[in-house]
């Protein structure tokens, strides 16, 4: 696959199979740390952490950017439990030579034993990655409290962005558990609505807004789909 260079420096890969780009071009790490771990511990925090654990799904692993930003902010005195399905086995072997921001120098070990063993754990954190379909793999889930929704486009991987998808993946999620994305696209928004989510997206003005869904209400911008509904059919894929 190809290497990229986005805006902030850090570097993406563009797949062959879907012909798109693993990031935005705003920033590999830029996307991970504001659509999606920020918010979610975010999210976190107004529930005390949840005990002490907090359980992450990571769909799709990919280059681990979303899985590795969370464990570099991770919050104290909170374990982190991550669960990411992906279909690329070969790719995440690759990983221990993938070029990282600097600011994941010092998770190199971590990096290192999920290429080698689709495993990591230590005292704090503990990541799975499962090499094979994110379908079938969120089933055998539960009790999820945030999930990194970071799949390629509906455009060319539409089977995870159905109104099936989300419902199952509402299935596993804690009662005050989130769905961050980064997609904004109205059927992805339909897709919430009819599953009586509040859809909200982050305040964060260094990158293009996305989506965040919750049966909770959250402290986050709440987005106005009623309105939004009045102009346009509501449309899941």
């Amino acid at each position: 696959m190809k290497k990229v260079l986005t805006k902030d420096g850090s570097y993406t890969l563009k797949s062959e199979k879907y012909n798109e780009c693993y990031h935005s071009s705003e920033g590999a790490y830029t996307e991970s740390l504001y659509k999606h771990v920020l918010p979610g511990f975010e999210a976190a925090r107004k529930f005390g952490y949840y005990g002490g654990e907090i359980r992450i799904l990571d769909i799709c692993f990919g280059l681990g950017y979303n899985t590795l930003t969370a464990i570099l902010h991770k919050p104290e005195n909170v374990k982190l439990k991550i669960f990411s399905p992906e279909m690329d086995s070969d790719l995440i072997k690759s990983l221990k030579n993938f070029t990282y921001p600097k600011e994941f120098g010092n998770l190199a070990n971590i990096i290192n034993e999920i290429s080698k063993n689709l495993y990591y754990k230590d005292d704090e954190i503990e990541v799975e990655v499962f090499a094979g379909d994110a379908r079938e793999y969120i089933k055998k889930l539960k009790n999820i409290h945030i999930v990194y929704q970071d799949a390629f486009s509906p455009k060319v991987n539409q089977e995870l962005w159905t109104l099936e998808w989300f419902r199952n993946i509402t299935n596993i999620l804690h009662k005050n558990g989130i769905i961050t994305t980064y997609s904004v696209a109205t059927p992805v928004r339909c897709a919430f609505y009819k599953l009586r989510m509040n859809i909200f997206t982050h305040n964060y003005d260094i990158i293009r807004k996305g989506t965040i869904a919750s049966y909770a209400l959250l402290d986050f911008e709440k987005v106005n789909f009623e309105e939004k509904l009045k102009r346009v059919k509501c449309k899941t894929f």
